[in-house]
């Protein structure tokens, strides 16, 4: 439950979602999320891909549609980031997901 928060968090910052709140977080839980009507896709990757902090780049160009909108979120050892930090900070680890 802590991954989708931390996913849904970057998209709330990027101002995908206007809120998310969780339920019942200790038990299986759900999540409410109030929509802003930018989201047309959005992918969660139940096999964690490995990344290189200088893949990156590459791996967005095949994920996302444009270089004008959408974000990569990876776990890294700083913590979840979007990839626009992660190359920033120059980290990588895995893939979480996409949205666009």
């Amino acid at each position: 439950m802590h991954v989708i928060s931390f996913f849904l968090n970057i998209m709330k910052y990027r101002g995908y979602i206007k809120n998310f709140e969780v339920h019942d977080p200790h038990r299986v839980g759900r999540i409410a999320i109030d929509l802003q009507g930018r989201v047309n896709d959005c992918r969660a990757l139940t096999y964690r891909q490995d990344i290189k902090a200088k893949d990156i780049e590459k791996y967005k160009t095949l994920k996302l549609p444009t270089r004008q909108w959408g974000y990569v979120v990876i776990s890294t050892p700083d913590g979840v980031l979007d990839y626009e930090e992660a190359i920033r900070r120059n980290v990588g680890r895995q893939v979480l997901g996409y949205f666009h």
